[in-house]
């Protein structure tokens, strides 16, 4: 099997630089377009001075005050991964987009083999993207590969892996890496070394896929396609809490849906935050459309959602709370999203 990872480096940055003519030493960020405002990239001018991802808009601005800020434009940045996305396809056609930025692509049958410079033609229109790629055995090599810069091929996987850090450890939670730390475990090669069905009385249904990735082993196949599926996660709500409170649940929630969106290819999906008490049921769905599973994403558009919501349900009544994603799929031609991202809010009283 021969699996080719391939990432654009500083999509949204090279983007957004071309078209206003700045040299990469210029001082950028790029922030959400909507409330609330918060950095969404920047580059490493305006990080040396202390800007970051995540950083609210009005801090960033006070420490980079003659900065340029511009907000993000998501329909722009989602037509030219389209655009990349199926020029790769037309070469390649088994290749699963991970993110507007990130693709897999299974070259094991390709009839003329492949070649790591037609891959970097594919990127070179129409803005100056700098692409990483690394080929490898299967999945979690390649991806590893180009995250951390090594080449990870036969016969020196183990060796490798025996030297990397936990950090670089994808596609499991992060809490599921300080568990390994607690464990006395710091190298991803350290979790190979581990007796499985030891690991899989810790982490039900993922300690033996846990321990066969430390050893470098991945069945996982590249999909370009899937069937849309639906995850959701419960809790309990009450409006008088305050604004703390409500965030903090909705950042655990999100968390978890975070690390299951994390193991399915997806190109876009629905958001729905329902809430149910005093006599009446309020649902407001929030369709986004950049394919990202980050946490901070979903947490920008559950806050987004329950600030809409606030006062449509009772202060003191306890709620349930439901926050879902639906609509998950492999490949954008699945599901196209057209312009910005749309909600809809619905009520339903006496029911």
């Amino acid at each position: 099997m021969r699996i080719v990872h391939v990432s654009v480096r500083d999509f949204y940055l090279t983007i957004e630089r071309a078209r206003l003519g700045l040299g990469e030493e210029a001082a950028l960020a790029l922030h959400f377009p909507d409330e609330p405002g918060f950095v969404v990239a920047c580059s490493e001018s305006a990080a040396a001075r202390g800007v970051r991802r995540r950083m609210p808009l009005d801090k960033a601005r006070a420490a980079l005050p003659d900065g340029v800020f511009v907000p993000a434009d998501y329909q722009s940045y989602a037509r030219i991964s389209d655009q990349l996305n199926s020029s790769l396809r037309e070469r390649y056609p088994f290749t699963e987009q991970l993110d507007f930025y990130e693709w897999f692509s299974d070259l094991t049958e390709e009839p003329d083999g492949w070649s790591e410079d037609l891959l970097r033609e594919n990127f070179r229109r129409p803005y100056p993207f700098r692409v990483d790629i690394h080929a490898s055995r299967n999945k979690f090599l390649a991806k590893l590969g180009n995250e951390t810069g090594r080449t990870i091929s036969d016969p020196h996987i183990r060796d490798v892996l025996s030297g990397l850090d936990l950090k670089h450890f994808w596609g499991i939670p992060r809490k599921w890496i300080q568990e390994f730390k607690k464990m006395g475990l710091e190298k991803i090669g350290e979790v190979g070394g581990l007796d499985a069905e030891l690991l899989e009385k810790k982490f039900p249904g993922q300690g033996r896929r846990m321990a066969a990735l430390g050893r470098g082993e991945d069945d996982h196949e590249v999909l370009p396609f899937a069937k849309p599926t639906r995850l959701s996660r419960n809790g309990m709500f009450r409006m008088a809490e305050g604004s703390e409170s409500h965030k903090k649940i909705l950042t655990r929630l999100t968390g978890e849906l975070s690390d299951q969106l994390q193991k399915n290819g997806h190109a876009g999906f629905a958001l729905t935050l329902e809430m149910t008490g005093g006599g009446q049921r309020v649902t407001h769905r929030y369709r986004f459309l950049l394919p990202t599973s980050r946490p901070s994403s979903l947490l920008v558009g559950a806050l987004s959602m329950l600030k809409k919501m606030r006062d449509l349900l009772p202060e003191a009544a306890p709620l349930e709370l439901n926050l879902s994603v639906c609509e998950i799929v492999c490949d954008r031609e699945r599901y196209q999203l057209h312009g910005s991202p749309r909600s809809d809010l619905e009520i339903l009283r006496g029911f």
